[in-house]
C-alpha cells in the first residue's frame, strides 16, 4: 500500500494550521516532502536550517517513541517526530523554528561578524517568530504523539437556532451564572495533588517514584502568562519555589540543618545565575535528583536520637580521621555502647558509614574528569591513594579510573 499524498498533506497542514509555525514533511533519507512556511528564512540562514532538519530526521529516527527538542547555536527551537503510516516507509514531521526565550542579538552579531544588511534581515526574523512557553512546547509534543491517527474529518455546519430576544444586560448575567468554577478548581486540585506526591518522594528519597511524578507534571506548572514574553524570569521563579518545597521535604525527613542550607543556598545562587531555558530545564533536573540523593545519604528519620548525633558527627566530618573519644563526648555516651547501637539500628559499623560517606563524596568530584586520584582521595579524607581505589572498588564495584572514564 502507498501512502496517500492527501494523508501526508492531512497532517503537515493540521499542524501548521495549529501553530502558525514553519512545518516540514521529510523522508529518512531528509528529503522534503512537503513543505509549509510561515516564516522565510533569511538566504544566510538557509544552509544552517538545512543542517538542523537533517539532524533532527537523523536523531528522530533514533528515538521513534519520543518527540524531539533541539535549539541551534542562533536560538532557533525545532520539534521533529518520526512516525510511520500503515506500516510503510518513516517520515518524519518537523516543525521550528521558534523561540523559548528572547535572544541575544548583540552576542550573535559579535559571535557570527555579521554585516548591518544581515543583522537587519536576523532581527526581522526574530521578531516574525513565535515565542513559545514550556508548557505549550509540551501540548505540541503530545499533539505530535497523535500523528499517525491525524486525517480529514467532516466537518456538520448547523444552523443557527431561533432564540428570544434579551437585553444584553441579560445576556451577560445569564453568561455569568452559567460559568463554572469547578474545572478550574479540578486543575488547582490536581497540582496540589502532584505537588504532594514529589514531596512525598523526596522525603523518602525515592528517585524512581519521583521520575514518574515529574512526567505528571509537565505543563500543569506552566505560570508563563504572569510574565508575558519573559519565559526566563517565569521558569527562575518556578525554579525558586521547587527549590523551597524540596527543601521542605528533605527537612521533613529529618535531613540536618546543614545539610539543607548548603544544598538550598547551593541552588538559589545557581538558579539566579542561569540565563537560558535550556540550563534551566538542566538545573531542574539537577534539584530533583540532588535533593533525593541528599535524602538517601543525610536522613535520620527512624534512628534513636544516639544514633541520629552519631550519623550528624560523622556526615559533618567525613574527611577527618574519626575519634571515638570525641564522639563519645559528643553523645554523652561509652564508645562500646554507641558503636553496638549503631550496628544494631543500621545494620554496618561506623568505620563503614564513613567509608560509604566519603564514596558518595568521591563520586561527583569523578564526574569532573580533571581531578587526579589522588588529589580526590586526600580531599575526601584517605592518605592514601591504593586505599582508596580499594574501598572504591569494594562498595561500587569499579575502580575511581573506571567510573571517572564511564
Amino acid at each position: 500500500m502507498t501512502v496517500q499524498p492527501f494523508h501526508l498533506s492531512a497532517i503537515s497542514t493540521t499542524f501548521f494550521h495549529l501553530t502558525d509555525i514553519n512545518t516540514v514533511v521529510t523522508t529518512s533519507s531528509g528529503a522534503v516532502l512537503l513543505h509549509h512556511e510561515h516564516d522565510p528564512t533569511p538566504e544566510f540562514l538557509s544552509e544552517w536550517l538545512k543542517e538542523d532538519i537533517a539532524f533532527l530526521c537523523t536523531e528522530a529516527q533514533q528515538s521513534p517513541g519520543q518527540c524531539c527538542k533541539y535549539t541551534n547555536t542562533w536560538g532557533f527551537t525545532y520539534l521533529a517526530k518520526a512516525f510511520r503510516i500503515h506500516e510503510e516507509r518513516t517520515n518524519i514531521l518537523v516543525t521550528g523554528p521558534f523561540l523559548l526565550q528572547v535572544p541575544d542579538v548583540n552576542r550573535l552579531y559579535t559571535s557570527f561578524k555579521l554585516d548591518q544588511g544581515k543583522r537587519i534581515e536576523l532581527e526581522v526574523f526574530y521578531r516574525g517568530l513565535k515565542l513559545i512557553s514550556a508548557a505549550r512546547v509540551q501540548s505540541m509534543a503530545n499533539v505530535f504523539e497523535q500523528i499517525e491517527g491525524i486525517s480529514q474529518t467532516d466537518i456538520r455546519e448547523l444552523e443557527l437556532q431561533p432564540e428570544p430576544v434579551r437585553s444584553p444586560r441579560q445576556r451577560s448575567v445569564e453568561l455569568m451564572l452559567q460559568q463554572s468554577d469547578e474545572a478550574y478548581i479540578d486543575l488547582i486540585d490536581l497540582r496540589y495533588q502532584i505537588e504532594q506526591e514529589m514531596i512525598m518522594a523526596v522525603q523518602h528519597g525515592d528517585h524512581d517514584t519521583l521520575q514518574k511524578v515529574r512526567s505528571k507534571m509537565k505543563n500543569l506548572y506552566d505560570f508563563s502568562e504572569r510574565f508575558p514574553n519573559q519565559p526566563v524570569r517565569a521558569l527562575r521563579n518556578a525554579l525558586i519555589i521547587l527549590n523551597t518545597l524540596l527543601r521542605v521535604a528533605a527537612k521533613n525527613a529529618n535531613v540536618q540543618p546543614f545539610f539543607l542550607h548548603q544544598i538550598s543556598e547551593k541552588f538559589a545562587k545557581q538558579i539566579e545565575r542561569t540565563e537560558t531555558i535550556q540550563s534551566l530545564d538542566k538545573l531542574m533536573t539537577r534539584l530533583f535528583d540532588e535533593y533525593c540523593q541528599l535524602v538517601r545519604l543525610h536522613a535520620v528519620k527512624g534512628y534513636s536520637p544516639l544514633v541520629q548525633k552519631v550519623l550528624q558527627f560523622v556526615s559533618l566530618r567525613y574527611n577527618k580521621p574519626l575519634s571515638l573519644e570525641e564522639l563519645s563526648q559528643e553523645c554523652h555516651a561509652h564508645p562500646a555502647h554507641i558503636s553496638r547501637q549503631f550496628k544494631k539500628e543500621t545494620g554496618m559499623t561506623i568505620t563503614d558509614f564513613q567509608q560509604k560517606q566519603r564514596i558518595e563524596e568521591a563520586k561527583p568530584l569523578l564526574r569532573k574528569g580533571d581531578l587526579s586520584i589522588k588529589w580526590i582521595a586526600e580531599s575526601i579524607g584517605f592518605d592514601d591513594p591504593g586505599y582508596f581505589a580499594r574501598i572504591f572498588k569494594k562498595i561500587e564495584g569499579v575502580t575511581p579510573t573506571q567510573f571517572q572514564k564511564n
